[in-house]
């Protein structure tokens, strides 16, 4: 049931030559759900922790809960998107995305729009 969402994960890990080392963990609880989770460390020093809940419904695989979390070499937040449902007033609840300066809203980004965002930062693009 994961494989096609594994293969693009590593697809936009593989394909990114800022990416230093990671880990993947994909756990099948059911025919129908799963996560993955995992941690990539970026030649800067700088690292994302991921996981993603999905379930497969009528054939669509659907992520029910996910975040990414991406942190300065000493674990101070650069940026998280999340969809917990604790920030209602935000338009695009519940998805969001914390900054250091509050939440934003956001919508949910996929995980290679996630890597290209963290690409950007490393390489001092705005």
């Amino acid at each position: 049931m994961l494989e096609p969402h594994i293969t693009r994960i590593e697809a936009a890990i593989h394909g990114s030559a800022l990416i230093a080392t990671y880990s993947l963990n994909a756990v099948e609880h059911s025919p129908n759900t799963g996560y993955v989770e995992g941690e990539i460390i970026f030649t800067d020093g700088s690292r994302l922790v991921y996981f993603e809940f999905l379930r497969r419904t009528q054939g669509e695989l659907d992520r029910e809960k996910y975040r990414f979390h991406f942190m300065e070499p000493g674990n101070q937040l650069i940026f998280r998107y999340d969809n917990a449902p604790h920030h209602p007033q935000i338009r695009t609840f519940p998805h969001h995305k914390h900054l250091p300066t509050g939440v934003i809203e956001s919508p949910s980004p996929r995980f290679e729009d996630v890597i290209q965002e963290i690409e950007a930062y490393v390489l001092g693009i705005p």
